[in-house]
């Protein structure tokens, strides 16, 4: 059994290098591309939205895992720079909301633009039946990975 763990450990390394070797390659391809100047924080916060349209300070805070204050702080730099904006809810005047404004629209825009970009110049030279076994193999580990959860892995010193 030792064999085939030392093989599968080769196998996922190989794949792990080819995967950050593209990525990379896609990072740089997206900052030559985007001259926007967010951090990934600001990023992660316009990709929340995006997926979300309307969200809440508290939403957002909630799923970023910082306070509500960091939220605002964000929210300012990004509303000064009109990627989104803030509104009261009607329905309940203590609660904030943050949608996308213009600049973080174009950015979307822009992000969309990159990825048919990639899709053509990478991806379209894959057959099809290797993009949907791609996918499906993908999804596959993803699920493994959401249902295992790496919490249960790790003892209270964050040791594995």
């Amino acid at each position: 059994m030792a064999k085939d763990e030392e093989f599968i450990y080769k196998l996922v390394e190989e794949i792990n290098e080819a995967i950050y070797s593209m990525d990379s390659h896609f990072i740089k391809l997206h900052q030559n591309l985007i001259s926007d100047e967010l951090s990934p924080k600001q990023i992660i916060l316009l990709d929340f939205i995006n997926k979300n349209r309307l969200v809440t300070i508290g939403q957002i805070a909630s799923y970023m895992n910082i306070t509500s204050s960091a939220v605002g702080q964000l929210v300012s730099k990004l509303e000064e720079q009109h990627y989104v904006s803030r509104s009261i809810n009607p329905e309940n005047r203590r609660e904030i909301f943050v949608s996308l404004e213009m600049s973080g629209i174009k950015y979307f825009e822009r992000e969309e633009e990159i990825k048919r970009f990639i899709i053509s110049r990478y991806y379209s030279k894959l057959e099809l039946s290797e993009i949907v076994q791609l996918k499906e193999v993908v999804q596959k580990l993803n699920q493994i990975v959401l249902k295992e959860g790496i919490i249960h892995e790790i003892n209270d010193k964050g040791e594995i």
